[in-house]
């Protein structure tokens, strides 16, 4: 199954207020400059550190700074006459607004001295439920997977096997998924086929209410995903895990054949000193492997050796990759971004009949997933309050299951010569 999905400026993703924009993929930092005694100072310089993006306060000392990527920054205000304060440990999450005011402090000169102030951490707007689940959070925590990460928000219940997750109540397939602003839902069964390692995630947005129009057909919740984007140095990492050195006696433990590897690396596209902010990547790849089914309550309960299923295995490659241009770092005057992304996995499994179990286990199914998700993105920053945003998006799903040894050999199903157990009626 194939589809192409194209949206349009003013047309499906774009929501356009002229008091400011709110899109899937960014938030926004607002509020107001005053000196000390609480008079607002307008023409105030707000600058986000290490970027191109910044505004300037009106007349009430009120600004308003749109289209800001997901992450943590320092927020400077400058004012002649005025010491400088920057603020660091600025928290944006994504669809929501952060807070952060100034109050500056006139020098009586034009020598400023810069004062520091750490912000607190940012949570959903009073009309919204659901959590903010941010990097640090993911980075500590043993859980694994986005729907796992999301059924620590209240609200949110997962089954007891650990594949499926609901939302105030609703089924599986009424939440929908969406990373780095695109859905990933399947329009068939309204099941989501992203796969993204916890290597490469910056934030998870879990709404479980209060959730703007924007994000249209959804019954029960949404689950915004951002990933990591290569900035202006060099980042990755590394990770292997297994339980292959355990032995099986009661002291290790007993091994269940996990064995997990990711890979995640992303910087400047060209390192040189005018372009490191010009172009730069993000790539992540992950590989899994497990002789154990999703544990369920059960397992214990049969007798089997390490709870592992018979004639059951799980295989998976998976990887995400994002490129982003910022033309602005090059003119001032073309405030353009292109993101270019995409993800995909790959999955082999032999599935789990419980009546095959016990004598015929070696013909459990076997299941094949092939998934590829791309898109391009340009955003256009018209001016300190209006930006537009164009999505174009390419989604391939494949999804095969059969008999281990005939798959889509149809005619082999019915076959005595191939199925010697296989009795049929006589002068057949």
């Amino acid at each position: 199954m194939k589809i192409i999905r194209f949206a349009f400026a003013a047309l499906l993703l774009t929501l356009i207020n002229f008091n400011g924009i709110y899109s899937q993929t960014t938030g926004k930092i607002s509020g107001k400059v005053t000196d000390d005694k609480g008079v607002p100072l307008g023409g105030a310089t707000i600058k986000i550190e290490n970027t191109n993006l910044g505004a300037a306060s009106d007349e009430a000392g009120d600004y308003v700074i749109l289209n800001v990527p997901v992450g943590t920054y320092s927020v400077r205000a400058s004012y002649l006459g005025y010491e400088t304060v920057v603020q660091t440990e600025v928290k944006v999450s994504v669809d929501l607004t952060t807070r952060l005011d100034f109050s500056l402090k006139e020098t009586g000169g034009i020598k400023t001295e810069e004062i520091e102030v750490i912000t607190k951490r940012n949570t959903l707007a009073p009309d919204q439920s659901g959590k903010i689940i941010e990097k640090e959070f993911i980075e500590n925590t043993g859980i694994r997977g986005i729907e796992n990460l999301a059924s620590k928000t209240a609200g949110v219940v997962q089954d007891e096997r650990g594949t499926s997750i609901n939302i105030r109540g609703g089924r599986t397939n009424e939440t929908q998924i969406i990373i780095d602003g695109v859905v990933t839902s399947n329009p068939l069964d309204g099941s989501s086929t992203a796969y993204v390692s916890n290597s490469v995630l910056q934030e998870l947005a879990v709404l479980t209410g209060g959730f703007s129009a924007q994000y249209g057909n959804v019954l029960s919740g949404v689950i915004n995903v951002t990933t990591k984007q290569g900035a202006s140095n060099y980042t990755g990492g590394f990770e292997i895990l297994t339980d292959q050195f355990t032995s099986n006696d009661n002291v290790k433990g007993p091994s269940q054949g996990y064995k997990l590897a990711n890979l995640n690396f992303g910087g400047p596209l060209i390192p040189t000193k005018k372009l490191r902010n010009f172009a730069s990547f993000y790539l992540g790849g992950e590989r899994n492997d497990n002789l154990v089914s999703n544990p369920s309550w059960i397992t214990p309960e049969l007798g089997l050796p390490n709870d592992i299923l018979p004639n059951y295995w799980f295989k998976r490659w998976s990887g995400n990759g994002k490129l982003r241009l910022d033309f602005a770092s090059l003119n001032k005057k073309t405030p353009i971004q292109l993101l270019l992304g995409g993800l995909f996995s790959n999955t082999e499994r032999l599935g789990f009949v419980q009546s095959y179990m016990l004598f015929n286990s070696h013909r459990n199914p076997l299941i094949k997933e092939d998934n590829m998700q791309f898109y391009g993105k340009i955003n256009h920053q018209i001016s300190s309050k209006v930006f537009y945003e164009v999505q174009a998006t390419y989604f391939d799903t494949k999804y095969e299951e059969g008999d281990p040894e005939f798959m889509d050999d149809f005619f082999a199903y019915g076959d005595p010569n191939r199925i010697p157990e296989l009795v049929t009626p006589r002068g057949v």
